[in-house]
């Protein structure tokens, strides 16, 4: 993951407003899926809008994240009944001992999973089913390789390609099938565009949730 790009990023437009209200995905999630009063662990929480949002609809949330610019900025200025239930946690999600967590109802990961590489999603993923709760949710928005952007910018490495930061597209049937041979039960899923439309940006982006 691109760190030094994702603490100047923070630094610079963590307080934006176009990125300080949660997610449409974090919205979906909440409102289709997510019970009140769950324990969720977002991987990658960036500045915390949707950890937050989650917090406040009385969710218990670990919110993890390597920028510690990102990290801090989730701890200024929350009510003291939200900042009870957010715990910014500064560490490389894929590489945390989850064992330790207790029980753990939602894995929400947006826009994350295309920051790894294929070898660290292999070992992430079977962590996180291990760790979730029977019946938890592990929900997930990424790009995929339909995105515009693909193939724009530095080649890198298979679906990965570098412009103002590093991205690997994700082949959403090749990830479905091997999250299913983990032993998840698709709930839900989309492929498409019109979902997080940024500025002059309209990703195509699967949309998936699934059930251990």
């Amino acid at each position: 993951m691109d760190k030094a790009y994702w603490d100047k990023y923070y630094q610079q437009h963590g307080k934006d407003k176009s990125i300080s209200n949660c997610s449409t995905f974090a919205d979906f999630c909440l409102k289709n899926f997510f019970s009140v009063e769950g324990n969720i662990v977002e991987l990658g929480s960036g500045n915390g809008r949707d950890a937050i949002y989650f917090a406040q609809h009385k969710n218990n949330v670990i919110a993890i994240d390597q920028s510690t610019v990102a990290i801090d900025m989730e701890k200024e200025g929350l009510p003291s009944e939200v900042g009870k239930l957010l715990n910014p946690v500064a560490r490389d999600f894929v590489k945390e001992d989850y064992s330790t967590y207790g029980d753990i109802d939602i894995f929400y990961s947006r826009f994350t999973i295309h920051s790894i590489t294929k070898e660290d999603e292999e070992v992430l993923l079977p962590k996180l089913y291990t760790s979730l709760k029977s019946g938890g949710l592990l929900c997930i928005e990424v790009r995929t390789v339909k995105d515009p952007l693909y193939g724009v910018g530095e080649y890198c490495d298979i679906d990965t390609y570098s412009t103002d930061h590093r991205r690997r597209f994700i082949n959403s049937n090749n990830f479905l099938k091997s999250v299913l041979k983990l032993g998840f039960e698709l709930v839900y899923f989309t492929e498409k565009n019109n979902l997080s439309v940024y500025k002059d940006d309209n990703p195509v982006l699967m949309r998936i949730i699934l059930r251990k």
